[in-house]
């Protein structure tokens, strides 16, 4: 005769719990960032999801969006929790932009100021004054390390929901 037991085995796999919130951020050159749930089918879970590049790739996607809406499940690892599947989820709005054939032309740009330190800097077209946002991940997605004030870079300008952003740097001078 066995005995009935509520236990859960090491070997059992933890149960997913799913998530509908906003992409935080993510850095595709660290390979991994961030969900913030809005909502979700247990108390267990608070705070912040990693999403891995793995779940993206497996999804179809190589980046996403910051504020991108998604709705996935998760699981928690030794780490904390975790995207395991992803089941909906906003397109980059590049990858959009490239299959309507809107994807913005590269143009060149002026370094303003980068703080390696702080991962991000500001660039200026070299007919305007506008302040455009760089990340050190698209630097390092085009090969390069650092940028220092006055350097030219040719780079792709897109429009976010925080404003002007590059979003690809394809050469520098």
């Amino acid at each position: 005769m066995s005995a009935v037991t509520s236990e859960k085995r090491d070997d059992e796999p933890a149960p997913a719990v799913r998530v509908i919130g906003a992409v935080k951020w993510f850095d595709t050159a660290k390979g991994y960032g961030f969900v913030v749930p809005d909502s979700v089918t247990s108390a267990d879970l608070t705070g912040d999801v990693m999403l891995h590049i793995s779940c993206l790739r497996a999804y179809g996607e190589a980046d996403a969006d910051e504020g991108a809406r998604i709705i996935c499940d998760a699981v928690r690892g030794e780490r904390g929790w975790q995207v395991e599947n992803i089941i909906e989820m906003d397109r980059p709005r590049e990858a959009i932009a490239r299959d309507r054939g809107n994807a913005p032309e590269p143009e060149d740009v002026i370094v303003k100021w980068f703080s390696t330190e702080k991962g991000f800097g500001f660039v200026n077209r070299l007919n305007g004054e506008e302040d455009i946002f760089i990340h050190i991940s698209v630097l390092r997605r085009g090969g390069l390390d650092a940028v220092q004030q006055g350097d030219m870079l040719t780079a792709t300008v897109s429009l976010g929901a925080r404003g002007a952003y590059i979003s690809a740097v394809v050469r520098s001078e």
